[in-house]
């Protein structure tokens, strides 16, 4: 097949590999670098050095849109470049006002990267009870063995524990009080009843401990442990 270009791009491939290449330098650095503050106020180190790669993607892919022709008066490039500038004065010290709360009070509750590992948690846990038979806490166990190996958090930053896991797998249910553990709990079934549906259900045990693995280790899970 011909690859398709347009004016003033010759090689979708060579861009994209370009790209590829330079967000796999910045989130690896990402990835090693702490969350933690660094005790030297003016170290650039720990989570000063994170926000600053995190602004470096964003501007290498806005960078890497507005290349292609069609991108180079976009709107949305332009939300991009804001996020990273925003991200940027965070990390000289700013308070961008991209970045300042509009309502007052905290949502409590948990935050978006909690919410992302939960359902990933969950999904592994209630996967092995219904596909294999497995024992709720002997699946437990099991995922909360192979997610805290990949650097997964519990409470207080804590190595994640089987506990934990427990505690959330007994309040993530269809009939939860709490409207979020009712969303998780939805999303979870949804990720479930995609599974069900491939021919290949339920797989081998040895095949499905691999695909936990996969899942603790991907990248979208990992950038949120710690």
């Amino acid at each position: 097949m011909v690859k398709q270009t347009s004016d003033g791009w010759s090689d979708p491939t060579e861009w994209a590999n370009r790209l590829y290449d330079r967000l796999e330098f910045l989130g690896a650095d990402y990835m090693e670098t702490s969350w933690n503050i660094a005790d030297e106020p003016d170290a650039f180190a720990g989570l000063n050095l994170k926000q600053a790669r995190a602004a470096e993607v964003v501007v290498a892919v806005c960078s890497a849109l507005r290349e292609l022709p069609s991108f180079r008066e976009s709107k949305g490039t332009a939300v991009l470049h804001d996020i990273a500038g925003a991200l940027h004065d965070v990390v000289f010290g700013g308070s961008p006002r991209l970045f300042m709360p509009a309502c007052t009070g905290s949502p409590g509750g948990d935050g978006i990267d909690r919410r992302y590992l939960k359902v990933f948690v969950i999904l592994a846990v209630r996967f092995l009870v219904e596909a294999h038979k497995w024992k709720e806490t002997k699946a437990v166990k099991m995922v909360a063995e192979r997610f805290a190996s990949a650097g997964a958090t519990g409470r207080k930053k804590k190595r994640l524990s089987a506990a934990t896991i427990q505690q959330w797998n007994n309040e993530i249910v269809r009939t939860a009080e709490n409207i979020n553990f009712q969303k998780i709990y939805h999303e979870v079934e949804t990720k479930l009843q995609e599974l069900r549906k491939n021919p290949a259900w339920p797989g081998g045990e040895s095949e499905s401990l691999i695909w936990i693995d996969k899942l603790a280790n991907d990248p979208l899970l990992r950038s949120k442990y710690g």
